[in-house]
């Protein structure tokens, strides 16, 4: 299994909160609307980002391998055994999401921030219905699973 960073995009010049304001127009400064306009761009910018496809944003090259399955992200293709798995892109999205963390433990509402995106009116349960389709994917043995494993009342996470 190789080690994968994730590229996030990040402001390059930044000014304390007393300050802000201090590069903009006097008279656009004290308007409300620049600030409500520059925080609705930055999270437009992270939100996009977020919801491209793996290998054209998070810089992840190479193969994925754990048990009998092969996942390239770069083509968001996905073997169990050999044979072609056909999987939605959110269910990609939530997989590799799992993957990213090595282990840790994902809450539902994290899995739902990265995967979905933060104002998406989505219900929790949505995450445990998608676990339980990619299980029934990617598991030999979907009812004891050995790779996406559930952390009661907390969450999720990944074995390779």
């Amino acid at each position: 299994m190789h080690e994968y960073q994730v590229a996030t995009p990040v402001p390059l010049e930044t000014a304390p909160p007393e300050n802000a304001a201090s590069g903009l127009d006097p008279a656009a400064a004290s308007d409300a609307s620049v600030l409500r306009e520059l925080i609705a761009r930055v999270e437009e910018l992270l939100h996009r980002t977020r919801r491209l496809p793996a290998g054209a944003s998070t810089g992840w090259a190479g193969t994925i391998r754990f048990g009998s399955v092969l996942l390239e992200p770069a083509t968001q293709t996905v073997m169990r055994g050999g044979q072609p798995v056909r999987v939605t892109h959110t269910e990609f999205r939530l997989l590799l999401a799992l993957i990213r963390r090595r282990g840790a433990i994902a809450s539902r509402v994290e899995l739902l921030r990265e995967v979905w995106g933060a104002g998406a009116a989505v219900s929790r349960r949505a995450v445990d219905t998608h676990i339980a389709r990619l299980r029934r994917k990617v598991e030999d043995d979907p009812a004891n699973p050995r790779h996406i494993l559930t952390a009661l009342a907390w969450g999720y996470r990944f074995r390779p």
